[in-house]
């Protein structure tokens, strides 16, 4: 399912980052070419350009608020008395004797940083326009103290074309998507000018022909542009030489190596299995939570929250005549926890181990109320709907057909936690993943929230990574 409005939502909240962030960067920028051109710096200075994902218009928030980064070439004429590192290092000494930005300069290999603490670093790239050719453009290696040939301005024009090809920005925005991918999943490394360029490559002129097939919306192009990365990559089993487009001397693998790029390659593949589940998946609670497998629990955030919400809820109402869960229960029992509530809510992690096939075996939950959890007697045991008062301790047993507890070294439990409701969703705890035991067959729980929550116990084979037996929900409503 395509879930526009939840990507449309994902993208302006989450993923891009925020104006006010551009406007800080865009008002230093100026400050910046003002007292630059104001300066003692030798060569000529003939204009400034945004450059990297600021220019390419690909820039995303970065995770937990932490700096991003920004590039601004200024292009020079070239000074004869200099050597190629001299552009760099007497930029920096200007921006050393300023006091204003003393302390906040350093020199990186072809440029000078200025770092903005908590909000973003810029870096200031003096590249050399050719006295003899005005086409040509050099950025200064100051480590080997040569003349490195680039071309930002032609690259930006590059991209930019390849995004009219797929129509309203949709090249843009996968490109943004898949970072944030990159940063939120952390399991493969690529830089951004690399990752860009592979997603560009992506893109002909023939694209804009089927425009409103393949690059309909923003989860359709995610989807045709991962699967045509995904398809490059499984044809290339050694890491390809990625060339700057509109410079083939320059290449982009720098930071690369083979292992590196097997890794990527490998979670392209994944995470293009992942994007083509989602998108094909019908029913919407269920694709919710496939798209949250691919981009974390920030996507569709706001829908999670409404789906696990029950009090209040006009089907609560109506089929109890309360307007909270724990209410209804106190009032009614708990008899319509089971068919009333879904298991399939999208924050509910899906099973992860297969079901053996044949006969599986029997397994049971038996739980006791605890006023600690070191606690030497319990208060009572339980029966699932039971309600219980917040503070409590709930240890839970998975028990085979003959009432014992499962301990056998062949077999281990898993537990799902779920919980629901208000006062779940206000603390950011819904859950819903799964868990070891806190010791064999057995798992502790604390009633912390008001509402009705629930624990499944599986039985997964450790020989074969299948499930033999699953216990069914046994809810804890805590009032």
């Amino acid at each position: 399912m395509r879930l526009l409005k939840h990507f449309d939502t994902f993208l302006k909240d989450i993923v891009n980052l925020n104006q006010g962030r551009i406007d800080r960067l865009e008002g230093h920028v100026e400050a910046i070419q003002d007292f630059l051109e104001c300066s003692d710096y030798s060569p000529d200075i003939i204009r400034f350009s945004p450059q990297g994902s600021w220019a390419h218009k690909s820039i995303i928030k970065p995770r937990s608020n932490k700096e991003f980064d920004a590039d601004l070439v200024m292009f020079v004429e070239q000074f004869e008395k200099w050597s190629p590192k001299d552009y760099v290092n007497n930029l920096y000494s200007v921006f050393r004797q300023s006091e204003r930005y003393q302390e906040k300069v350093s020199r990186a290999t072809r440029c000078v940083v200025l770092d903005y603490s908590s909000d973003f670093h810029l870096d200031v790239v003096p590249c050399i326009v050719d006295s003899d050719d005005e086409s040509i453009f050099n950025v200064c290696n100051r480590n080997k103290d040569t003349f490195e040939e680039t071309a930002p301005e032609a690259y930006s024009d590059w991209l930019s074309e390849r995004n009219t090809w797929t129509g309203k920005n949709m090249l843009r925005y996968s490109i943004r998507l898949l970072k944030y991918l990159r940063d939120i999943k952390a399991t493969f490394s690529v830089k951004s000018i690399l990752l860009t360029t592979l997603v560009g490559n992506c893109v002909d002129d023939s694209d804009q022909s089927v425009q409103e097939e393949l690059f309909l919306d923003l989860p359709t192009s995610l989807k045709t542009l991962t699967g045509r990365l995904d398809d490059y990559l499984q044809t290339n089993f050694i890491m390809p030489v990625v060339r700057n487009p509109v410079l083939s001397t320059e290449t982009f693998n720098r930071h690369w190596d083979q292992e590196k790029y097997e890794n990527f390659r490998d979670c392209i593949h994944r995470y293009r299995e992942w994007i083509d589940d989602a998108y094909d998946e019908e029913d919407k609670n269920e694709s919710i939570r496939k798209w949250r497998r691919v981009f974390g629990d920030e996507f569709a955030k706001g829908e999670v929250k409404a789906a696990a919400t029950f009090s209040e809820s006009t089907s609560l109402i109506a089929l109890t005549g309360c307007r909270d869960v724990v209410s209804a229960v106190l009032a009614k029992g708990a008899y319509f926890l089971d068919s009333w509530i879904s298991p399939k809510l999208p924050h509910v992690e899906k099973l992860r181990w297969p079901i053996r096939k044949g006969p599986g075996i029997s397994v049971r939950i038996a739980a006791s109320e605890y006023t600690d959890r070191y606690a030497s007697q319990s208060v009572r045991i339980l029966e699932s709907g039971k309600v219980v008062e917040k503070g409590r301790w709930i240890r839970f047993e998975a028990r085979n057909a003959l009432g014992l507890r499962y301990t056998s070294l062949d077999f281990e439990v898993k537990w799902q936690v779920v919980n629901t409701d208000i006062a779940a969703v206000q603390a950011d705890q819904l859950r819903g993943d799964f868990y070891q035991s806190s010791d064999s067959g057995i798992r502790w729980e604390s009633t912390s929230y008001h509402g009705a929550h629930w624990v499944e116990a599986f039985i997964i084979s450790r020989r074969e990574g299948r499930c033999w037996g699953r216990s069914g929900r046994f809810f804890i409503v805590v009032n």
